[in-house]
This record gives structure tokens, sequence and C-alpha cells, in this order.
């Protein structure tokens, strides 16, 4: 008898923290690119406690199917459209968010998970150097830290995962080459240093980037908020310059 109350008090916690984790996710006002020429208006589902759903696999519903769900509360699953992330080309929110599909060897994983894996990620800088962030998986195989964060939220709340997620990523950087790689995994300057004024401020500490190499972030591939301030502060610098030498020769 034990056992059996035992065994349903568990499916009740697993039912009650899946219920918690679907109130975190919400559907938001976008454009998902399905290809070069044609775009649909959508409300695409987002959610920072499962961001994997948003950057291999996306969902979303269609304007009229929205408007069914803010009115009934809920939506049938068959007008829950969901795409791979190799399907589109990518997808913006109304917010000025955007995310761009890439293929990326994830450095964290080995043997088979080091393969180019085809993702959606949020696109923070464009043009002669791209850059992307990559949020953690929050299924399958994880970080022990990640898995201890997981637990512990499962009993003070999601928003301790969230703000671990939202503080704990990767960033990519991309340039004259079809992959991005890992920012922790490159050398910097053979990105920036044809340019002569980015390189002396670099140098010079002048984005307050290398503040940000601290010893957990020299051993790991993971970054916070303030290194990526530093770091997009630097890469809008030299895409700017870039951009206009580019348009004055």
């Amino acid at each position: 008898m034990k056992t059996h109350k035992l065994f349903f008090s568990s499916l009740l916690f697993i039912f009650l923290v899946s219920f918690a984790t679907q109130a975190q996710q919400e559907y938001k006002k976008g454009t998902v690119q399905l290809s070069k020429k044609k775009s649909v208006d959508a409300y695409i589902l987002i959610g920072f406690t499962k961001p994997q759903n948003f950057q291999s696999t996306i969902t979303y519903l269609t304007p009229s199917s929205y408007a069914k769900y803010l009115k009934k509360g809920k939506i049938k699953k068959n007008k829950r459209i969901k795409v791979k992330a190799k399907e589109i080309k990518g997808f913006s929110l109304d917010d000025g968010t955007t995310f761009k599909t890439i293929k990326y060897v994830d450095l964290t994983k080995k043997g088979i998970g080091m393969l180019p894996k085809t993702l959606c990620l949020e696109q923070l800088t464009n043009g002669k150097i791209n850059s992307y962030k990559l949020y953690s998986k929050t299924s399958g195989k994880m970080s022990y830290e990640l898995s201890n964060v997981i637990m512990d939220s499962n009993m003070d709340g999601d928003q301790l995962l969230i703000d671990y997620i939202q503080n704990n990523f990767q960033l990519l950087i991309q340039k004259n080459s079809k992959n991005p790689k890992n920012i922790m995994a490159v050398n910097l300057l053979n990105y920036i240093g044809d340019n002569e004024s980015v390189k002396t401020n670099y140098t010079n500490n002048h984005y307050g980037f290398r503040n940000q190499f601290v010893e957990r972030q020299k051993m790991g591939v993971f970054v916070g908020m303030k290194y990526q301030e530093a770091f997009i502060k630097m890469l809008d610098d030299y895409n700017n310059v870039s951009t206009v030498a580019q348009v004055s020769k």
C-alpha cells in the first residue's frame, strides 16, 4: 500500500512540475521565414525551461489559432505547427529578436554528439562577423551543474532554472566560414585583428571584454550576460567600421 501511495505521489509531483514548466512558456508574435521568398505571421512558443524547443524544433500557431487560444485558454494539438530547424531559414519576434538556422558542432558533447547539428539560434550581430547564442538543453545528457539546477528548480520554482539558462550559454562567432565556432575555442585576434582600431581597443580593454576572462570561463565553454554585452560592443564596433570602410572604397 505504501508503495502505491509513493507511486501516485510521484506521478502527481511530475504532473505539477510539468504544468508549471508549461506555464513558463508563452507564444510570442513574430514571423517564421520558411524560405528565402516565403514567410508567415506566427505566434512562436518560447520558453527558457526548455530552450531546445525553439532551437531545434519550433512550435507556432497561426494568428487565427492564437486568437482561439486566447479565447478558450487551450489549443488542440493539431493546431500546433511544428517544424524542425532544418526546414526553415529562421524566425524573428516583434520585440526585435532574430533567430537564424545554422550548423554547429557543440564542443560540450563527445562522440556522436560532436557531429554538426542544424539549430535555429538567436543572432546577436550581423555583418562581416556574425555571432549567435546557444542555450543549453534541459533534457537528455547535460552537465552535473545543470542537472542539479533542474532538481532544485523542481522544488523552488522554474525561475531558478530560467535564471541559470539565461546567464550560462555559449557564444558563437562566424567569419568567412560555413560553421560558427564557440568563442572560448578561438583566437579572437584571428577575427578582429584586421581592423586596427578595434584591435587596439581590444588590447587596451576599451570594451571591458577582457575583464570577463575569469578562471571558470577559461576552463569551460559557457559565458554570461556581462561577457555578452562586452562581446557585442566589440563586434558592433568592428562591423560598423568595416561597413564604413567598404562603402568608402
